[in-house]
């Protein structure tokens, strides 16, 4: 239903406010046996000497507090705009884990410990005394989808967009997806997906299918994984490698890595091939934006990150407004067509993915039409949002095309087309 007050009011809710992101670091530590702690020494490669096979790395504009309390493992990356405080406790992160774009992880208690391979992202926000990845089983599974047994011998854990954990223990061979929680001292065990928007509260709901907020692994979900993993050891080898040829190459306006699934380059911004290694925000890659960069400048906010170095390319239309937070990226071979006059605001998401149609991700790919509103934690992926529409307030609109003028309400999944609506619990 077209309804233009709630198109107006997402709008409006975008608030330019425009603070620095500041970063907190004490003096460096020594790295030893594989472990890395990422001190100024090690910036943003950690450690400074590794080789660029096995080192990982920190994008510069990633705030790291008491670095001394933070270890990480090989391989891996931490992207733009995230956020890992261990003033209060430990955080450690072992190998070819990653910490995406906008994630906070805040450690208390006895503190975050992140296994192997764990995806952490974009807007994932970990807290309390938390283990992630670190336990739990390898298979057997069962697919509820093609009703077979299988086995993940090299496990992954994914946390997704927007989700929350509070104090809970993940174990490998999990999803967490995205906009859903886990609260304190519950444990998600193997083979388990915690499903879209859910507040998972209890062990009993962590394990229990019957009550409505998990279901079982399935092999695409493990192959999706795989492929995340794959693709981030890429970006921790090739900022490296951007890093060492010219520190300037990794902030503000710039490359993309070269790497198999990407072809490198620079933005586009108002009709110029753009490299500006002093502005505020990380613009990266193949990335078409109508703007000038003058008016970038007072139409959009702090901590952006438009990150066209997995899919590409993005075509950007006039923006009408851009709150802090906001981030575009897209699966690998994907791109994203953005419209005219989108108002997008703060912690908005916005991922590029072809639709899945019959178990194959070979439909349409992520496009907004113009004169859009995206309210404030909203998420869109592998979607079509037609023009003067609106998506509330932490809503997520997933493997849908939405007709235009439409309006999502807040706090709503909204998915396969509107075959699944459900609620954001949280």
């Amino acid at each position: 239903m077209f309804r233009p007050r709630a198109i107006f009011r997402a709008l409006a809710a975008i608030i330019l406010a425009f603070v620095i992101s500041t970063q907190i670091y004490q003096q460096p530590a020594v790295a030893s046996g594989g472990v890395c702690n990422p001190t100024v020494n090690n910036l943003p490669i950690c450690p400074s000497t590794a080789p660029s096979e096995s080192a990982s790395f920190i994008d510069p504009t990633a705030t790291i507090t008491n670095p001394t309390n933070i270890s990480l493992g090989e391989k891996v990356y931490v992207a733009p705009f995230a956020q890992l405080n261990a003033t209060n406790a430990p955080i450690s992160i072992a190998a070819d884990s990653n910490v995406q774009d906008q994630v906070r992880i805040t450690a208390s208690g006895t503190g975050v410990e992140v296994g192997p391979r764990v995806i952490m992202a974009h807007m994932a926000t970990i807290k309390g005394a938390a283990k992630i990845g670190t336990q739990g089983s390898t298979g057997p599974f069962n697919d509820p989808v093609t009703n077979t047994q299988f086995n993940n011998d090299i496990p992954e854990t994914f946390l997704a967009f927007n989700c929350e954990i509070d104090g809970a223990t993940i174990e490998r061979n999990t999803v967490v997806n995205f906009l859903a929680r886990v609260g304190p001292g519950v444990t998600l065990p193997a083979g388990k997906v915690v499903l879209p928007g859910k507040n998972v509260t209890t062990n009993l709901q962590a394990s229990s299918g019957s009550l409505g907020k998990v279901a079982n692994l399935t092999q695409a979900d493990v192959a999706l994984m795989e492929g995340i993993i794959e693709v981030n050891d890429a970006f921790a080898k090739g900022y490296t490698e951007l890093a060492r040829a010219d520190l300037s190459n990794v902030t503000g306006i710039n490359y993309a890595p070269l790497t198999a699934f990407n072809p490198g380059g620079l933005p586009q911004i108002g009709g110029n091939i753009t490299r500006n290694p002093n502005f505020r925000n990380r613009i990266i890659g193949n990335i078409v934006l109508e703007d000038s960069l003058t008016s970038l400048n007072y139409k959009i906010g702090n901590r952006i990150s438009l990150r066209a170095d997995e899919g590409q390319p993005f075509n950007v239309g006039t923006i009408a407004g851009m709150a802090n937070d906001v981030v575009f990226h897209a699966l690998e071979n994907t791109s994203l067509t953005l419209g005219d006059i989108v108002g997008y605001g703060p912690r908005v998401l916005v991922h590029g993915g072809r639709q899945v149609v019959n178990g194959v991700a070979n439909g349409s790919e992520t496009s907004i039409g113009d004169f859009v509103g995206l309210a404030p934690n909203s998420v869109i992926f592998r979607s079509v949002i037609g023009s003067k529409s609106a998506v509330g307030l932490k809503s997520a609109v997933f493997n849908s095309t939405v007709p235009s003028r439409t309006y999502i309400r807040s706090r709503t999944i909204y998915a396969d087309n509107g075959n699944i609506i459900s609620s954001v619990e949280w």
